[in-house]
Formats: C-alpha cells, sequence, structure tokens
C-alpha cells in the first residue's frame, strides 16, 4: 500500500476547486473557525500563528480577529490567491505562501501556535507532517486540528471503506478518517504532548455536493447519521469531526524522535 501522499492530485484538485468555487465555504456558518481560533487564543503562549492547509483563508482571518499575526499557507497555487484575494477583501493584510506541510519553508522554532483545518487526513501517514511540525512550533507552542472522525463508525466507513474501494468524486484521492491513537502516536514520537481530543458534528451547506439526486441523499443521509450518532454513541464518536489540541513539550520532556531546535526569530513578512 502507498504511504505517500500524492501531492500532485492534491494540488490539481483544489486549485480546480478554488478556481471555480472562490471560497471554500462547505458550511453554512464560520463557527467552527472562530470557535478553533478563540480555543487558540486561550491556549497560545505568544501571538505568532501558521495557517496551514489555509484553504480560501477563512481560518486565517479567524486567527487574526483574536490578535494573532498570522502567516497563511497551502499546498494549492489557486487556494493562495484567494485568501489573498479574501484577505483584501475583508481589510486584512497577510503573508500566504504556497508550501508543503512536509517540507516547510520556515526557520526553526517561527510560531507559538499552528493550526491545521482540515490537513491532517490528506496524508496517508503523518510522521513528516509531525517532524516539519515540531521544527517549527516552539517549545511550549499549540497545535490545534480538525480532521474527519474515525471514531464515528459512519465516517470511518464512508471514508475509509467506501471512498477507498470506489474513490469518490467530490473528495481527493489521499482523504481518510483519522482515529486519535494515530494523531497521538505520531506527533508524540516527535516532541509533542498533552494531547486532547474531542469531536464535532459539522453540517455542510445543502448546495455544497450540488442539486442532484446523489447530492440530495449524500446530504440528508449525512444529517440522519449524526443524529443517530448523537444518540448512540460516545462523546468522541458523536461528531463527524476530530478536534486535537497537543502542545510542544520542552526539550527535556521531549519523546523520541529528535531534540527539538533552537528557537529563532518568527517570520515577520512573507516567508
Amino acid at each position: 500500500m502507498a504511504t505517500a501522499q500524492d501531492k500532485r492530485a492534491e494540488q490539481e484538485y483544489y486549485d480546480q476547486l478554488f478556481r471555480k468555487r472562490k471560497r471554500f465555504d462547505q458550511f453554512p456558518t464560520n463557527e467552527l473557525y472562530d470557535d478553533i481560533a478563540a480555543a487558540a487564543r486561550r491556549l497560545a503562549q505568544g501571538k505568532q500563528a501558521l495557517d496551514l492547509g489555509c484553504g480560501s483563508g477563512t481560518q486565517s482571518l479567524a486567527l487574526l480577529a483574536q490578535g494573532f499575526a498570522v502567516v497563511s499557507a497551502d499546498l494549492s497555487e489557486e487556494a493562495t490567491r484567494v485568501t489573498q484575494s479574501n484577505s483584501r477583501d475583508a481589510g486584512r493584510s497577510l503573508p500566504v505562501l504556497r508550501a508543503d506541510a512536509e517540507s516547510l519553508p520556515f526557520p526553526d522554532a517561527s510560531f507559538d501556535v499552528c493550526v491545521c483545518s482540515m490537513l491532517l487526513h490528506h496524508f496517508k501517514t503523518l510522521d513528516k507532517v509531525a517532524v516539519e511540525l515540531q521544527r517549527v512550533v516552539r517549545p511550549g507552542g499549540v497545535v490545534l486540528a480538525f480532521d474527519t472522525n474515525a471514531h464515528n463508525p459512519f465516517v470511518w466507513l464512508f471514508f475509509n471503506v467506501v471512498h477507498a474501494l470506489w474513490p469518490l468524486p467530490h473528495l481527493t484521492r489521499n482523504q481518510r478518517a483519522l482515529w486519535s491513537g494515530e494523531i497521538e502516536r505520531a506527533m508524540g514520537s516527535h516532541g509533542f504532548g498533552a494531547f486532547h481530543f474531542s469531536s464535532r458534528s459539522t453540517v455542510l451547506r445543502r448546495d455544497w455536493l450540488g442539486n442532484s439526486l446523489a447530492g440530495a441523499l449524500n446530504f440528508y443521509s449525512r444529517a440522519l447519521l449524526l443524529r443517530l450518532s448523537n444518540v448512540l454513541l460516545p462523546s468522541i464518536a458523536r461528531g463527524n469531526g476530530l478536534l486535537s489540541i497537543f502542545r510542544r513539550l520542552p526539550a527535556s520532556d521531549s519523546a523520541p524522535g529528535g531534540p527539538p531546535q533552537p528557537e529563532r526569530p518568527a517570520p515577520t513578512g512573507h516567508a
């Protein structure tokens, strides 16, 4: 089984999506992004933030609203253009660049917080991303990640069985649902600790999957399964999304996987 991310397929998929839609507005409100940004503000010890996998910039704008100095990065060139345009439309300015999460173009210990909204579940394995996060996040810094939730059996079946066997056109080939244990093992072996996991339900916009019969069935079946999940499943499995929060440990507390890198000045402009 292949363990490397198909980066070309990822970039082409999102370049096409952002050229068509101009925004990544799959949710009816920005509540999720606002809540993640507020949690980052409560937990972060400084103001330098990286929005990794920035998409159309909604998460970046939420972080700016919390007072962070934000750098936005995405593998998709078109996504970076859309983020720049949307930030200008909102009257804000932030550095935006194309970057691969497995090979980041930032100095060591650049950020107090990194938010990865719907990013980690695009990788077959998490170790290379974990190495880069350990390098660019300062000791004591925090990472907040939001991904599809494998603890929910309906989500696991949809992403890790159905999509794996019969690739669905509205998903990239790399996408899958993640278990908290996989995230903790990968990140814990590369200098992170203090893990906290919770589930959260996200509802799609009715028109996100199109107005076809298949799109309607997908939308209403998701809504029904989330209602059933809230009744039948334990809390970690109720939502279709998994929120992971973990902190970069000091050198003396780091798990095996290489010593933390020394701190350097955070970026002050375009990287």
